[in-house]
């Protein structure tokens, strides 16, 4: 098995990397190429071009992200644990590609339409959210209320607070990098949002 990356693996590291760092306008084919170490035309070998280099780096960030929350969502229980084990696997996946949020936060403050892969991601993770809460108001274990608004109020925490993740040890003192402080940190969000979705007794919804 060969143990270096191909040229093809290589272009979209730099590239996931690049995009991430700096955006996709700011990052230029000559920064890519030179930076993984091919020749000028490897993105249109490889890719076809710029933009379809992106999309793929996209895809290979994305799609498995997706497949994640999706796993998670369908494991056996009430609607409630699986919201949980959404959460919690989406903050490890998250974890495990550190570059993935900027990439997103990226895109976003592009201003421009959203790639295919982004949109259908999005779409695909707020829907399983929504369709979670909804089943929970069913059950009468989740208090009633619009299920996508209750879906993307808390939906994006796990992104959110792994793109400030580098700045918390220096503004308030915890540093996600040490496995106790992010477990806590895991915890205290899944309860805070376990707290706000679980119907009480004092709330019949």
């Amino acid at each position: 098995m060969n143990q270096y990356p191909s040229t093809s693996e290589s272009l979209l590291d730099v590239g996931q990397r690049l995009f991430a760092k700096r955006g996709y306008d700011a990052s230029s084919v000559r920064d890519i190429t030179s930076a993984a170490g091919a020749n000028l035309g490897a993105v249109t070998y490889h890719f076809g071009s710029k933009e379809a280099l992106y999309h793929a780096v996209l895809e290979r960030a994305l799609v498995p992200l997706r497949e994640t929350v999706h796993g998670a969502a369908r494991e056996t229980g009430p609607a409630l644990d699986r919201i949980e084990g959404v959460l919690r696997a989406t903050f490890a996946y998250l974890g495990d590609h550190p570059e993935l949020p900027r990439l997103i936060v990226q895109q976003l403050a592009a201003g421009t339409e959203l790639p295919p892969v982004v949109a259908k991601t999005m779409q695909a993770n707020i829907g399983v959210m929504t369709g979670l809460i909804r089943e929970g108001q069913r059950e009468g274990t989740i208090r009633e209320g619009d299920p996508q608004l209750r879906a993307l109020s808390f939906g994006g925490l796990p992104i959110f607070l792994a793109l400030v993740g580098h700045a918390l040890k220096q503004a308030v003192g915890l540093d996600p990098t040490d496995s106790a402080a992010r477990k806590a940190l895991v915890d205290s969000v899944v309860g805070l949002v376990r707290a706000g979705l679980q119907s009480t007794k004092e709330d019949p919804s």
